[in-house]
């Protein structure tokens, strides 16, 4: 592709009171002109000439107040898009809007103050999907999913919380939210939106900079869809979390037919040398990131979402398929508006690109630059295959002992055995599953279809305990914490709202289960071993022990700050374990120089959650039943 050069104008539709300023970069098209729409029904309408400057700007000034009215660019005279760099939009992605954002910011939302979060040293990423957490009649909310029912404060299903309480009785530091942008794939009409078939995850953008409609209350109303997600996240953060947004600058949903490409064919798209798409993420394009008005594009949509939604994080989809050049100059840009900001992706793409590896944003990349990525290694180890009946650690395969262990380090260079991916544990993402594949309560199920429910339970349990008890950053989705089952279904990104909606009955049914997990969520966030963020800490204070039979068994001790040590063992065999205590001590003396000739330690964490039991002295061994974790402080 050649050289179009770069523009540093604000792109765009810019509204004041007196005029209205329309931007689109297009250098190769001659004549783009303004269709005006007067209402949001589009059926009135004026055309102007834009004038085509020398750094390929079109540009337009329309004098007057023109608020609340739509358009769309008119290329060549035959072709209408909508306007790429849009703020918000009609239905469906119609046309763009025009809006005075100073309209669309709640009472108080500017100055709204974004708590520093005492764990923020290590967070606590709850992944959710803003229809999914409460489109069910049970959710108890008004506004089924909805920004605003999302926020929704005193809803319950029974006795049981749900909705924005539930997050708060959980713990968890970080919401993420599957995008919230405009994506193409749902009926924003409201008489549809609860139609069992009109649903998607929304890996599909269209309007990069304007929020899905759909999870409006009004959809029509292009300034209520902003408004009212500046609401969530103003409520999400009085209520102390952060906000995690998911990006999805790899890929359009339409091709040849995005405005993008009509705009600049050939230009925003990554091209086979035949002229046909690349295809590195197996939706039939990917955008290609190295092309400097692609940078712009990008950096100037994360930017605003940081100063106009005041966001404090972004995921970013299929980042591998990012170069590497693009992601330090994200990263660095983000980091010098927001220091604190949270930057993590996937470090892989999803098919054959035309990027070459070397230019891939993989895991190692990222080492000391400030952001993470997906820790696949460490899920593995953990679960097996996605979607397969192939057992981890976690189901008792003692294969893959030596890779959780790498994983519980935070995939750090430990040692010349334990040789990971991070220079900071922090780098490390650490997860089972996510929205993708298969969720772990029906993983545990494929792996032991005939195995009766209270051992699936106990598998569960075992498989959170290990990952929330790891050095790096955990990572957790809507409805682990009380098993939520998708029917067996791996990808659920299109399937019916009745597969996709919380049950939050499963609260109920599950409450011994959920009181084990917010038990796990509190023990990690009260005791500082378990968010080391220094590696070498994580070198001189964690240390593993080896001792007779422990094929499948993790055990390790972390020498605390003032006097003492937690102790971690982790029971991946299908029968009880004993460890004997003078070998607990020979280990302590060994690794630590500790002289001390008796033993004593309290349970911290056992089969049922937070414990406060102390063994005697004189005690010979510790009993750790098969498949658990059991976590102890050495005094």
């Amino acid at each position: 592709m050649e050289d179009f050069g770069k523009t540093e104008k604000k792109l765009g539709s810019d509204y004041t009171k007196e005029e209205t300023l329309f931007r689109v970069w297009s250098p190769i098209r001659e004549n783009i002109e303004l269709i005006l729409y007067e209402r949001k029904e589009l059926d009135e309408k004026q055309v102007f000439k834009m004038e085509k400057k020398e750094d390929g700007v079109h540009e337009l000034r329309i004098k007057g107040d023109h608020k609340g009215k739509f358009y769309k660019y008119l290329i060549e005279g035959k072709i209408e898009i909508t306007d790429p760099y849009s703020v918000s939009s009609a239905i469906n992605s119609s046309a763009s809007a025009i809006i005075d954002l100073e309209d669309t910011n709640p009472k108080g939302f500017r100055d709204h103050k974004i708590l520093k979060n005492k764990n923020f040293s290590s967070p606590i990423i709850y992944e959710v999907h803003i229809k999914d957490f409460t489109a069910s009649l049970n959710s108890g909310v008004e506004n089924r999913g909805k920004f605003l029912g999302f926020v929704e404060e005193g809803t319950s299903y029974g006795d049981f919380t749900t909705g924005l309480d539930h997050l708060k009785e959980l713990g968890v530091t970080h919401i993420y939210l599957l995008p919230v942008y405009d994506f193409f794939t749902v009926d924003e009409r409201l008489e549809n939106f609860l139609n069992d078939d009109n649903y998607n995850w929304g890996y599909d953008p269209e309007l990069y900079n304007t929020p899905e409609g759909s999870y409006a209350t009004d959809p029509t109303d292009p300034v209520n869809r902003i408004k009212e997600l500046k609401t969530l996240i103003m409520k999400l953060h009085e209520n102390g979390f952060k906000v995690i947004l998911d990006v999805v600058y790899n890929h359009t949903y339409k091709a040849e037919n995005s405005n993008l490409h009509y705009l600049m064919p050939g230009y925003y798209h990554r091209m086979t040398l035949d002229g046909k798409f690349s295809d590195g993420t197996g939706t039939g394009n990917e955008i290609d990131t190295e092309m400097p008005m692609v940078r712009k594009l990008i950096i100037d949509s994360l930017i605003y979402w940081i100063e106009e939604y005041r966001v404090d994080g972004f995921r970013f989809d299929l980042m591998g398929l990012m170069d590497i050049g693009t992601t330090k100059t994200v990263v660095k840009t983000l980091k010098d508006i927001k220091p604190d900001i949270l930057i993590y992706g996937e470090p892989w793409g999803g098919g054959r690109s035309t990027l070459p590896f070397e230019k891939m944003s993989l895991k190692g990349t990222q080492r000391s630059l400030g952001f993470s990525y997906f820790n696949d290694d460490f899920r593995n180890a953990l679960k097996g295959d996605n979607n397969g009946s192939y057992p981890g650690f976690t189901q008792g395969n003692p294969k893959y002992k030596w890779s959780v262990e790498g994983g519980i380090v935070g995939s750090i260079d430990y040692n010349s055995t334990h040789k990971g991916f991070t220079d900071f544990p922090l780098e490390s993402i650490n997860y089972i599953n996510c929205h993708d594949d298969l969720i772990i309560y029906d993983k545990m199920k494929k792996v032991f279809p005939d195995m009766i429910e209270e051992d699936i339970e106990k598998l569960n349990r075992f498989a959170f305990s290990v990952l929330l008890t790891a050095q790096g950053i955990p990572f957790i989705t809507n409805g682990n914490e009380f098993l939520r089952s998708k029917n067996g279904i791996a990808n659920t990104y299109k399937s019916p709202i009745t597969i996709n909606a919380i049950d939050w009955s499963l609260k109920k049914k599950n409450i011994h289960f959920y009181k084990y997990f917010r038990d796990l969520i509190k023990m990690r966030c009260d005791n500082p071993e378990f968010n080391l963020t220094d590696p070498k800490a994580i070198n001189e204070k964690l240390k593993f022990m080896l001792f007779e039979a422990s094929k499948n068994i993790i055990v390790y001790t972390i020498k605390k700050e003032e006097e003492g040590y937690i102790l971690v063992v982790h029971n991946g065999k299908f029968e009880d374990a004993y460890i004997n205590v003078q070998d607990i001590l020979n280990f302590l003396k060994s690794k630590y120089d500790d002289d001390r000739k008796t033993l004593d330690i309290d349970t911290m964490l056992g089969l049922d959650g937070l414990e406060d039991e102390n063994y005697k002295s004189n005690l010979k061994e510790i009993y750790i039943p098969y498949m658990s974790t059991y976590v102890f402080n050495i005094k």
